[in-house]
């Protein structure tokens, strides 16, 4: 199967009504329940979709740090230790994030650590 990236993607967020977000424009994104919160700007909407289709969808703009969230590579604003194990990431919004073990790794890798 060949990538799913894409530069748009349209999210029904009313009946009769389907909203284009740019992908260039989103800052993270979190699962909730059968859906995903997609967070642009001051805004969030709600999409039918999982985790892992958005992995698919998304570009290497993008990590997953959890099994919740997949967040904007240069959204990291810190990342968090308690008893020097990491364990939280700190977006430039300054909403605070957990790291999640199956994830850390590849984070670390990533940044050089």
């Amino acid at each position: 199967m060949g990538s799913m990236r894409r530069n748009i993607i349209a999210v029904k967020t009313h009946p009769g009504e389907v909203r284009f977000v740019a992908v260039a424009s989103i800052e993270r994104v979190e699962a909730f329940g059968n859906y995903v919160k997609i967070y642009f700007g001051n805004e969030r909407v709600l999409h039918r979709a999982t985790l892992s289709d958005m992995e698919e969808i998304l570009d290497e703009r993008f990590i997953r740090i959890h099994r919740s969230h997949i967040v904007k590579r240069d959204h990291l604003r810190k990342l968090l230790s308690e008893l020097g194990r990491y364990q939280e990431v700190e977006l430039a919004d300054e909403t605070v994030l957990p790291l999640g073990g199956n994830y850390k790794r590849q984070l670390m890798i990533e940044l050089g650590l």
